[in-house]
This record gives C-alpha cells, structure tokens and sequence, in this order.
C-alpha cells in the first residue's frame, strides 16, 4: 500500500470517529497519527492500534468505541472476493445462476478502501467533504514536510491568569512536601544528635572559657532542585498544554532552584524566559523554535538535555519532573537509555501524563513502558499536590 493511500484511509478514518461519535479531531491529530505511523512503521498491527488509540482517545468510553471502529474500519473484508470468472470443475451452469458479477475495477481496488473515488458518494469519504478541514490537503503537506522545521515550529501559549492562584499553592505545597533524603555531611543544627566540641568551645572564649551555650551537629534535609520537561507536541491537547506551562511557571516562582525546559522535535530551555515571566501572567514565553508544535522526540531530547545541562541540573538533590503522553515517535532504546541515566544521576524523577487520571488507563505505549522501570511514580495531571508525596 503506498503512502498516499495509507494517509488517505487514516485521514477518513478520523473523519468517521468525527462524524459518527462526535471525537474532537482535526487537522493537528491527523498530522500526529501520520508521523507515528510513519515512525513506528505499519507491519505491526497491535504497535498502530495503540499509537492511534493514544493519539485519538481522550476517555475510555472513546477507548471502546475506538477499538470497536479500528476493527470494523481496517479489518480484512472476509478472505476474498468471489472470481466470477474462474468457472470451478464440477459445477453446473444452474448453480452459478443467481451469483452476482463483481465488476472488474472493484476487483482490481484494495478490499480495505472506503475512500471513495471522484464523483462517488458514501462511506467515509463522503464525510470528509463535510469535515472543517481538507484533509487531502493536509496529508499531503505533512507527508511532504515529515519532520521539517515548517512541521515543527510554533509558539507556546501565554501564562493564564485564570487558575494561577490553585497552581501557585499546588506548587509551595510540592516544594514544602518533598523531600530528597538528609545530607551526608555533619553540619551545625541547634537540635543534632551529635556534640560539636570545637564550635562550643570556640563560643566559650566570649564567656571567659565558660561552655554556657552547647553547639551541635547533624545531617540536615537536602534542598531539592526541580526541572520540569514539558512535552510541546501536537499530541498533548492545547488546554493541559497551557496549565502545564502555568504549573511550570509557578513552580518557578515558587523556588528559585527551578529549571523549565520544551521538547518536541528539539529541545529549548525556556528557565530565563519563565523567570522573565514571573512579574506578571499573561506573558509568551517566546519563540522556541522547534521545541513546539511539532512530534514526540522524547529519548533524544532528553538525551539532548543530559548532554548539555545534566552537569548544571543533574545532582542527587535533583527532582525530575516530566509531563508528556507517552507517545514517543523516536528511537524506544534512545529513550529507555535516558531514562536510566535520569533515574541514575536524579534524587527522582516523576512522570506526569493526562491519559493516568482515565479510569483504566494501561500505559500501553511503547515510550511509556521504557520509561517506567526508571520512574518513581507515574502520575496524572488532575491532582499536582499530589506530586509532593511521590
């Protein structure tokens, strides 16, 4: 099948969810569902289902009403076709009598095709005329672009002011709750387990060589240093998009200890223009380049952010925060690295995805299951606070 024909089957597809079930799809989900396809290939058919399903499916009632329309959409139309023209041995004239003669051109066209030609009518295809986007015309600028800067670029959304307050209060409950462990080092504590001899004794020399006050030692609780990585993909709806950056920003403003990076096709360290953003909401962040807007490249950037800010970011007082779907267009074994050196150089490192707060939610995509044996928790977006305790 060649590329064309799979976009178009993808793109009708989209439009009989739309039509049929009311799915919120356009444009942005087609363009996601291509490049996918497109990364992962299409001879295994459970590794489609599930990039489809991550990218179409918001709900689990969308779940089932998505595995149901996979099955009756892509499934084959029997084993074959009846051959009019072969006559079997041993059958009499009168017993092919009532048999109906396929045409020949419907026999020369793919089984699986309900893409309608020119000037038919029904099917998917006819829907897609009625669609709020032309979907021909989309499947052939993204199977021309792929993964071009053209694909790639867009602008982050301002800082809302709406909500704000409950992101700032989730974000000083998380600062005050987490806790990376207590240091190595002895340092002066006024309640320690262990006496400190040559500090009392130094403070005795103001008393005449009087120990009055007693100096102690003990093992403090490490100040924690965030770095959230937020997933700029198509894939992630605009509106957990914007309250993610907004949770990023009042994170910000809530320690100065705080890192803010993009990723999609690139990476982008977006903490001078978060701290730019701190005086007041409403702020864009900016250009950023490709790290918006475009596919899932989880594993190389976060091998990408590693490399250049892992010395500057990555310590055992490091709490990692990544919030994307899962879904990662790029190489598994990429990512499954990166994740293991996160979970190595990182004090923990917590994954937030959306899809987590559906009632039987399975990360089933290939990116989320390299990515669990290095997380501390896989978590959902609804409940924040919630992150202070993992």
């Amino acid at each position: 099948m060649t590329p064309n024909v799979l976009s178009a089957k993808v793109a009708a597809f989209l439009a009989r969810l739309r039509a049929e079930h009311g799915f919120v799809l356009g444009a942005a989900e087609l363009a996601d569902a291509l490049r996918a396809l497109d990364a992962i290939g299409v001879t295994d058919r459970a590794r489609v289902r599930a990039a489809l399903r991550l990218i179409l499916c918001t709900s689990p009632e969308q779940i089932e009403i998505f595995e149901r329309e996979f099955d009756a959409f892509f499934a084959n139309r029997g084993s074959g076709v009846t051959q009019t023209t072969y006559r079997p041995r041993h059958t009499r004239p009168s017993a092919r009598a009532g048999s109906q003669r396929i045409p020949d051109d419907r026999l020369r066209r793919d089984p699986a095709e309900t893409v309608p030609r020119d000037g038919e009518s029904g099917g998917a295809g006819s829907e897609l005329r009625d669609a709020p986007f032309d979907p021909s015309e989309a499947v052939s600028r993204i199977m021309r672009a792929r993964y071009s800067p053209e694909a790639a670029v867009a602008r982050p959304p301002a800082i809302a002011f709406e909500g704000l307050t409950d992101a700032l209060a989730a974000a000083r409950s998380i600062v005050a709750r987490v806790r990376l462990g207590q240091s190595l080092r002895w340092k002066p504590q006024p309640r320690g387990p262990r006496f400190d001899l040559r500090r009392s004794l130094r403070a005795s020399i103001r008393t005449g060589g009087d120990v009055v006050e007693l100096r102690r030692l003990g093992h403090p609780v490490r100040r924690p240093r965030f770095v959230v990585l937020i997933d700029g993909s198509r894939s992630m709806t605009p509106d957990e998009s914007g309250r993610m950056l907004q949770f990023a920003h009042a994170l910000a403003r809530s320690s100065y200890r705080t890192g803010v990076f993009l990723f999609s096709t690139a990476l982008a360290d977006v903490t001078r223009s978060m701290r730019s953003a701190m005086t007041r909401a409403g702020k864009d962040l900016g250009d950023v380049g490709e790290a918006w807007g475009g596919g899932t490249r989880i594993g190389a950037n976060l091998r990408e952010f590693i490399k250049r800010y892992g010395s500057r970011h990555l310590t055992k007082d490091t709490f990692v925060i990544i919030v994307s779907d899962g879904l990662d267009v790029g190489n598994v074994r990429e990512l499954e690295a990166a994740m293991r050196e996160l979970g190595r150089r990182a004090g923990k490192v917590v994954w937030l995805n959306a899809h987590v707060d559906a009632e039987g939610y399975v990360p089933s995509a290939e990116g989320m299951k390299a990515a669990l044996p290095h997380l501390t928790a896989l978590l959902g977006t609804r409940d924040l606070r919630a992150i202070g305790g993992a």
